[in-house]
C-alpha cells in the first residue's frame, strides 16, 4: 500500500505540474510577460504554504537549522523560477504534449546522472538497462510526436 501511495503521488505532482505549465502560459499570454506569470505563480504558491503554516496545517521549520544548510539546498527556487519561466515561453511553441515530453526526458537523464553519482545528499543507484531503456523510450515518443508536421510546425511559422 506504501509503495501504492508513493506512485499515486508522484503521479498527482506530475499531473499537477502539466497544469501549471499550461495555466502559466496562458497567463503569460494574457499578461504578455513570462516574467509577471512566473512571479505570479510564486506569490501564490508561497501565499498558500504560508496560510497552511499560519493555520498550523503544516508543521513550522526552523530557522535556525538553515545555518548548517549546503549551499546548493536554495537552488531550488533558482531552478523553480527558471522552470516556469521557460516552460511559459516554450508551450505556446511546441505546445504542451512534446513540451511535457522533452520535460520528462531531461528529467530522467537528470535523475540517471543524480542517481549513479549522488550528488545532493542523494542515495546512489546505478544505471541499468531498464533506466536506458525508459529513456530511450521517450525520445521515441519525442520523436514520433514531432511526425505530426501540421502541429509541429504551425507556431513556427
Amino acid at each position: 500500500m506504501e509503495i501504492f501511495l508513493a506512485l499515486l503521488g508522484a503521479g498527482s505532482a506530475g499531473g499537477f505540474s502539466t497544469i501549471s505549465v499550461a495555466v502559466n502560459a496562458q497567463l503569460k499570454t494574457i499578461l504578455h510577460s513570462p516574467i509577471a506569470a512566473a512571479t505570479i505563480n510564486f506569490v501564490v504558491g508561497f501565499s498558500i504554504l504560508s496560510l497552511l503554516l499560519a493555520l498550523g496545517i503544516l508543521q513550522p521549520y526552523k530557522l535556525d537549522l538553515l545555518s548548517i544548510t549546503p549551499w546548493w539546498a536554495f537552488l531550488g527556487g533558482l531552478l523553480g523560477a527558471i522552470f516556469v519561466t521557460l516552460s511559459t515561453l516554450i508551450v505556446p511553441k511546441l505546445g504542451l504534449t512534446t513540451t511535457t515530453l522533452v520535460v520528462v526526458f531531461s528529467q530522467m537523464f537528470m535523475s540517471l546522472v543524480i542517481d549513479q553519482l549522488g550528488w545532493f545528499g542523494a542515495i546512489k543507484y546505478p544505471i541499468t538497462t531498464p533506466k536506458i531503456l525508459g529513456i530511450a523510450t521517450l525520445v521515441v515518443a519525442i520523436a514520433i510526436n514531432q511526425l505530426d508536421k501540421n502541429y509541429s510546425t504551425q507556431n513556427f511559422k
